[in-house]
């Protein structure tokens, strides 16, 4: 790649980063030849190599798709058709609410690493010819258009770059806003922590509805299922501002973390009633093996 320019975050999209992410697609070209990954691509009739069925001859259809085995042993003009892959778009829905900022000390944030995760993946789909698009959750403007071509890239690291955290998690209304915008039809890849205080609703349905293929990435960070802290605290809502005292114990903490795997559980249910992949990104393992993992679920090539 050439170098990079001013206008993409080069704490996140460094030198050596887009030569980790070439590597990575690479290596998951490799994987789609060698079929360990994940299928996912529906067929439509069209003009690909594949046959699979004949329909009647009409005046104007092209003479060249003509069975004429078929018309000589039958004397039925037939055209062959073929199945071809369908043009694919791969749309990134990233939760940029204010909860994804937060990290434990030294951590990564939830959204500079969703960022970094939607970055590699798009690579991918970019290599593969497929239409990608960035969509920030909660935003007012319309979403961008899919783009397609690997020289598309820096585009979508531009748009990336942009996203900065704001506000509450609304995902509910901001998938209702995106639908609206009637999107093209595809893969939707939903990067999110998911801490709505109004749940996921009917959001995941639908998008199922809409005919659209969903992928949930779940972020977390799992070294806060584990704080060496106890005693008096205070804690106070991010995006809400609202304060809770409470004296943090061992019991406390196995509480919440009996309560954190409940919330996953739930979210991975809801995912599996509409068909959704759901994957739980702990955002604290290596970048690459994140990655690949998630390559490995969804099939981002043919």
């Amino acid at each position: 790649m050439s170098e990079v320019p001013s206008t993409i975050r080069q704490d996140l999209f460094d030198a050596a980063f887009l030569g980790r992410i070439e590597q990575l697609a690479l290596l998951a070209r490799r994987m789609a030849s060698s079929g360990m990954r994940a299928q996912r691509r529906s067929k439509t009739i069209g003009s690909g190599i594949e046959f699979a069925d004949h329909r009647a001859y009409a005046a104007g259809d092209d003479l060249r798709r003509v069975d004429w085995t078929l018309l000589a042993r039958t004397d039925r003009l037939q055209l062959r058709l073929y199945e071809e892959e369908e043009d694919l778009s791969v749309w990134f829905l990233i939760d940029r609410s204010l909860s994804m900022s937060m990290a434990p000390a030294g951590g990564v944030h939830l959204l500079d690493r969703a960022l970094q995760v939607a970055a590699a993946l798009a690579y991918i789909s970019l290599t593969n010819l497929d239409r990608v698009a960035v969509v920030a959750l909660g935003q007012s403007e319309p979403p961008m258009r899919p783009v397609r071509g690997r020289q598309q890239f820096f585009r979508i690291l531009r748009e990336l770059s942009a996203i900065v955290p704001e506000g509450p998690t609304h995902l509910q209304a901001s998938l209702d806003a995106f639908l609206r915008s009637q999107p093209r039809k595809g893969l939707v890849v939903l990067i999110s922590d998911f801490y709505d205080p109004d749940g996921l609703g009917a959001t995941l349905r639908d998008l199922a509805v809409r005919g659209y293929e969903v992928m949930v990435l779940h972020l977390t960070d799992q070294s806060l299922l584990n704080a060496d802290v106890q005693g008096d605290l205070a804690l106070i809502d991010v995006e809400t501002g609202q304060e809770r005292e409470l004296v943090l114990t061992p019991a406390l903490m196995q509480q919440y973390r009996l309560a954190f795997e409940e919330f996953t559980a739930e979210i991975q249910a809801m995912a599996r009633q509409v068909g959704a992949r759901c994957l739980h990104v702990d955002v604290s393992q290596a970048f690459d093996d994140v990655v690949m993992r998630i390559f490995r679920a969804g099939g981002f090539l043919r």
